[in-house]
């Protein structure tokens, strides 16, 4: 039976099905992030020292997260803090591509009869299980489940547009101008804005009959294409390695789309050949490939990754940021064994940078609260990235030559700068809240009158002030810096309570009470007088530096009781 037009199909069929397949796909790849931990992002830099690293890292996360965009967005935020270089970022982008045809060879078993045993199975995962790790599973289960379900749903609708009046014309055009279908891929992976579900779509065109093998690539070729959105739009006002990144990802995907595209009567037939030689269904065709496309894509690109890291930075010239000299801390592990002493001399020089980049964090966040320009906030939330990653590298440092070094050798002075360097982390946390403080108040159209704002700006430049002169005593053990620091510390206690008094004698007046600005104002001196303690705690322990105890407690024991 010839079916007249497009209205004829089961469209409710295709629609339902489409929307249990995209929450498959999101379900089970949000639950396989949850069931690997929040310390995921943290396996991505820790991991990626090296460009081969940076694939194998990639391959694995995407295959995890079912996302090649989510871990692209990942290296690029990365990078965007000054985490990552451009180069480890490359390598990255180079595995997701390849871990994205998890979905696709997922997809080629075929499993529509088991799928719906296999959700069943999931949901009573979810409803039983106590355990929080028991409910991922579930959900994964479900999520994979769903995604077969939604495949099936979609395919014997599909499977009817072959019979359309015109259809095979269409198709037959765009086998023979496989450009149209390269625009038509890209365009429809943009909007969906997943490159995995769209090559499942095509994967039940194929299998269904609806189109040929050659058609379905060119359409694989467009999805790669239009899975860069996501990329470009989170590397938009990010920083200038983010940029490059983006464009990398870009330029990557249409160069090889391109060359693929040219050579497409060949690669259809090693498709075929080896889709033969395997023995596979019309699914894992598709699924393989997606997966040839993209492993020799990272081939011929893998070695290139450093002289494309020096084009990218021709094409898109400038430093990074302002955090491009203090990002990077030396921090060599032969010393620890080798020359303890010198260890620390590496220490001091990273706590130092760490202490800039958190004087940064409060820079920013001050002009955000007085220029309302989210630029200021973003810069801020980079610098506490930033603070974080060296936070941990520092700590794990100092542990090191505390387990190498003797019963009391070096003791003193690695609690100390292990005290100083969280001191210096806590600053740039609070930090960060002032500046969600001021999202909070500016997202719901509040603001300060001249008078608050004013207050507020002289408590930042006395908190500033402090600060700078901490990291001067940490630096130089100035004495007279320190007594005079001591002073500010008392004369920024008493600047807070006498805020806090004109705040209330504001809202005596009439001021609006029910603002969210008023609310938070108490808070926000609060947290700005928290941070002067900070700042302060950083010269006392470099002048006083804390008593090791000579007893058989570990050595960071005592860092626990501390108050910071």
């Amino acid at each position: 039976m010839q079916l007249q037009s497009l209205s004829s199909l089961q469209w409710n069929l295709i629609a339902g099905g489409l929307a249990i397949f995209l929450f498959g796909i999101s379900l089970m790849g949000d639950a396989l992030t949850n069931f690997a931990g929040p310390k995921l992002r943290g396996y991505v830099e820790k991991y990626t020292s090296n460009p081969i690293m940076g694939v194998l890292v990639g391959i694995v996360i995407t295959g995890l997260i079912q996302s090649s965009s989510a871990t692209t967005v990942i290296a690029i935020s990365f990078v965007r803090a000054g985490v990552m270089s451009l180069e480890q970022a490359i390598g990255v982008i180079l595995g997701a591509n390849i871990g994205t045809t998890v979905t696709s060879i997922l997809i080629g078993f075929d499993l529509g009869y088991l799928s719906y045993f296999i959700a069943l199975l999931g949901v009573l995962f979810t409803m039983f299980s106590a355990k929080r790790k028991n409910k991922y599973i579930g959900e994964i289960l479900v999520g994979f489940g769903l995604l077969f379900i939604g495949l099936e749903m979609m395919g014997s609708s599909l499977s009817e547009l072959s019979k359309i009046d015109g259809f095979e014309k269409a198709v037959a055009n765009m086998a023979r101008n496989p450009i149209i279908a390269v625009i038509a891929g890209a365009g429809l992976t943009a909007l969906i804005q997943s490159s995995s579900a769209f090559i499942g779509i095509t994967q039940s065109l194929f299998a269904s009959g609806a189109i040929d093998l050659k058609l379905a690539l060119a359409l694989m070729f467009g999805a790669n294409i239009g899975t860069c959105i996501t990329a470009v739009l989170a590397s938009l006002g990010g920083s200038l390695s983010s940029r490059r990144t983006s464009t990398f990802h870009v330029f990557f995907n249409v160069l090889i789309s391109v060359i693929f595209l040219i050579f497409l009567d060949p690669y259809e037939s090693l498709v075929r050949t080896i889709a033969d030689f395997l023995g596979t269904n019309k699914l894992m065709t598709i699924a393989v490939g997606h997966f040839t496309f993209n492993f020799i894509g990272m081939i011929l690109f893998l070695p290139l990754i450093k002289y494309i890291g020096k084009f990218l930075r021709k094409l898109i010239p400038g430093k990074d940021s302002i955090f491009s000299d203090l990002g990077d801390i030396e921090l060599d592990n032969k010393l620890i064994e080798t020359f303890p002493l010198a260890a620390l001399d590496q220490i001091k020089a990273a706590i130092l940078k760490e202490s800039k980049v958190a004087l940064e964090t409060i820079k920013q966040t001050k002009l955000y609260l007085l220029e309302k320009d989210r630029k200021y906030l973003e810069t801020a939330n980079q610098a506490e990235s930033i603070v974080n990653d060296m936070d941990t590298k520092i700590q794990a440092y100092l542990l090191a030559i505390a387990q190498n070094s003797g019963p009391m050798d070096l003791e003193v002075e690695v609690q100390n700068y292990l005290q100083i360097q969280i001191n210096v982390e806590r600053i740039s946390d609070l930090a960060q809240n002032l500046g969600e403080y001021y999202e909070e108040i500016y997202e719901s159209n509040a603001s300060y009158n001249e008078e608050a704002l004013s207050d507020l700006e002289d408590i930042y430049d006395l908190v500033i002030n402090n600060f700078v002169n901490a990291i001067e005593v940490f630096d130089s053990k100035d004495q007279a810096v320190f007594r005079r620091l001591g002073e500010d510390e008392a004369a920024l206690d008493l600047m807070e309570t006498t805020l806090r008094k004109a705040h209330y004698k504001r809202l005596a007046n009439g001021e609006d009470m029910t603002s969210i600005a008023s609310y938070v104002f108490n808070d926000i001196l609060s947290t700005m007088e928290r941070t002067g303690d900070h700042a302060y705690n950083i010269a006392r322990l470099t002048m006083d530096p804390v008593k090791v105890h000579t007893d058989n407690h570990s050595k960071f024991d005592q860092v626990s009781h501390e108050t910071f």
